[in-house]
């Protein structure tokens, strides 16, 4: 896999790394919003390829030089009045950044890894037969598009970044879709999450050594994100959407002016932020929706900051006229975000999850980091509690600590809150389903409790006993070297020390029920293992051209994109009309019955997939038509493993 992942890298950064940089974005932020850049140039570009009459890859090439254009013309229209970012060289900080980088990526890889097992395995749940298919009909028809790859399904809109990032790199690297969706996977949850968690705490506390080293460790440290999100469902545009969802919330940040330190020019911050939200919200636009919430104090701080300015000095600032002006900006765009809130929604008929807990648990859960029942993680709660305390101390930091309260309360709400019309307009956004905001518990959890650590070693140092101590310490070490050393040993030992009391049975769990997820069994709840060797041969029994038919709650549907033939049935929930019900209802009744026949001449359907009766939700869909072929005559056995059986329809020729 090693291989691939390299290519995965390149892909998700170059074409990012090559618009940042001409925009003039420099130092770490350059490597943070490369992967989101990129996003938006590969799943924008394949919305925009259809409309020029281009193949997507084209497209995507297209609009990634007109993107590089235009960021070097944007560049080049402030760079006459501002420099751009740029910071003095501290070799502290840069190897805090690269130990917080190496740290993260080992700490979630190895994690990731475990749950795969195998490169090519794939997740044994009801949602992947969508997005496995999805890429198969992106690869085979070149429709990559978000209006296009829902019609795989009889849906006009479906979110395809991640998909798009997927197909790409599998038409590039010639690799098999198991394998690359693992690829981007493991890449999004190693690379692109703990690269933005270090970034938006950079953009909320400024470029400081020690909150950039918990962060690296924090961000491997939640089992809700990214091995729940691997688990559950599987939800693999969520994994990709998350994942960006802290540099897109840095990057508004920055684009608010609320970040300490040097700046971009403004121009340069907003079309950052601009160019980064369409990739999040083509991967998944709820989280677009969690990013528009949370940013409501954030508003409020800037809001307040604007009319400290604007106040005489001594006065309190929203008793002055001009004041007022920043917060009517502030009540308009909340009123958008409600209306949104309203109207970008599934349907109320598809938010049936229900509530799993009482209020205390679930608000004990949001701050020790856990989620759904798991272990305490004692480290978490107690740095997460802190940080809290901390920022709400401090006048200028309480933004900060409710924009945790934001995505803290939204999972307080969905998990606990009784099944009412304030519940559903608060979190049907997420179909009320309480893993998925689980999930994005952790985007503020991780600089909170990376500030709470930070903060506490701090007043740890500030103790008469401690602060003598290093006073005397600091005078035998005067000397670069022995500073140096000192230095290289203490961010040893705090990221040794933060490991150990993090990496615990939360994470674990985790990892082990995703793992489980994994696995192809004797029994497993998708494809059992006599069926993926069934699904293997097929390429070498069933022309290319021909249509299987079979029960895709059983994992039948998964030939399209395990062994590219196609299927009656893409996606388990799509509908096909009367012919195709015909057929599964009825087919075993092909001899005795012409209506039959011309259903599979209208659908020209040849082979039959037999999975038993073991669907992937252990329900009984029905599906009678397609028992007991052999028996009626309807049709003769081709291949059998196992209780697995491959039929070609013979009553009809």
């Amino acid at each position: 896999m090693l291989p691939l992942f390299l290519a995965t890298t390149g892909v998700f950064l170059l074409p990012g790394l090559l618009i940042a940089l001409l925009g003039g974005v420099r130092g770490f932020a350059l490597l943070a919003l490369a992967p989101a850049l990129t996003v938006t140039i590969v799943s924008v570009g394949a919305i925009l390829a259809p409309l020029a009459g281009l193949n997507w890859i084209v497209g995507v090439a297209v609009l990634m030089v007109a993107a590089a254009g235009a960021a070097l013309g944007a560049w080049w229209w402030v760079g006459r009045r501002s420099a751009p970012e740029r910071h003095p060289s501290n070799g502290a900080y840069n190897a805090a950044l690269a130990g917080a980088v190496v740290v993260a990526v080992f700490l979630i890889g190895r994690r990731l890894l475990f749950a795969f097992g195998e490169p090519d395995s794939f997740s044994q749940t009801f949602d992947n037969v969508f997005h496995l298919n999805a890429i198969r009909y992106i690869l085979e028809t070149g429709a990559a598009s978000t209006f296009e790859v829902g019609q795989m399904a009889g849906n006009s809109y479906y979110p395809a970044a991640w998909h798009d990032m997927v197909a790409l790199i599998a038409e590039l690297a010639s690799a098999g879709i198991p394998v690359a969706v693992n690829a981007v996977n493991l890449f999004a949850g190693a690379v692109i999450w703990p690269l933005g968690c270090i970034y938006l705490v950079q953009q909320l506390f400024g470029r400081r050594v020690v909150p950039v080293l918990l962060t690296g460790v924090l961000s491997a440290a939640f089992g809700s994100f990214p091995l729940l999100m691997l688990d559950h469902g599987v939800l693999n545009p969520n994994v990709l959407s998350i994942a960006l969802f802290p540099v897109a919330l840095g990057a508004a940040v920055s684009a608010l002016g609320l970040t300490p330190g040097n700046q971009n020019s403004p121009l340069i911050r907003w079309l950052l932020l601009i160019a980064v939200i369409p990739g999040m919200t083509l991967a998944h636009p709820s989280t677009t929706m969690a990013l528009l919430a949370v940013l409501i104090p954030a508003a409020c701080a800037v809001a307040w900051q604007k009319g400290l300015n604007g106040a005489p000095t001594g006065r309190y600032p929203l008793r002055t006229g001009k004041a007022w002006l920043p917060w009517v900006g502030v009540v308009a765009y909340i009123a958008v975000v409600a209306y949104l809130w309203t109207v970008l929604r599934p349907v109320e008929a598809a938010s049936t999850w229900v509530p799993i807990q009482s209020t205390g648990q679930a608000i004990g859960e949001v701050i020790s980091g856990t989620a759904l029942g798991r272990p305490v993680t004692w480290a978490l709660f107690i740095l997460t509690a802190a940080g809290l305390a901390f920022l709400f101390a401090q006048r200028g930091t309480r933004w900060i600590g409710f924009m945790y309260v934001v995505l803290a309360g939204l999972f307080v709400v969905v998990s606990s809150f009784p099944q009412d019309e304030l519940r559903m307009y608060l979190t049907g956004v997420w179909y009320n389903d309480s893993p998925r905001l689980a999930a994005l518990v952790p985007v503020m959890a991780v600089p909170v409790a990376a500030y709470g650590g930070w903060k506490l070693l701090d007043w740890v140092g500030t103790l008469p006993a401690v602060a003598s101590g290093l006073d005397r310490f600091r005078h035998r070490t005067a000397s670069g070297p022995a500073y140096a050393a000192v230095a290289v040993v203490a961010a040893v030992a705090l990221i040794g020390v933060s490991t150990y009391l993090t990496q615990k049975a939360n994470i674990r769990q985790a990892a082990e029920s995703a793992r489980a997820s994994y696995l192809v069994t004797p029994d497993s709840s998708l494809i059992s293992t006599d069926e993926l060797e069934l699904l293997e041969r097929l390429g070498e029994e069933v022309p290319p051209d021909a249509i299987l038919a079979g029960n895709p709650w059983t994992g039948s549907a998964l030939a399209y994109a395990l062994s590219d033939r196609q299927t009656l049935q893409l996606h388990i929930l799509a509908t096909y009309g009367d012919d195709v019900d015909t057929i599964y209802n009825r087919l075993r009744d092909a001899p005795m019955d012409p209506e039959v026949c011309r259903a599979v001449e209208s659908t020209s359907v040849d082979y039959v997939l037999d999975f038993g009766s073991q669907e992937v939700h252990g329900a009984d869909h029905g599906f009678v038509g397609l028992r007991d072929l052999e028996e009626t005559g309807a049709a003769r056995l081709v291949d059998q493993v196992g209780d697995a059986k491959l039929y070609e329809i013979t009553a009809c020729k």
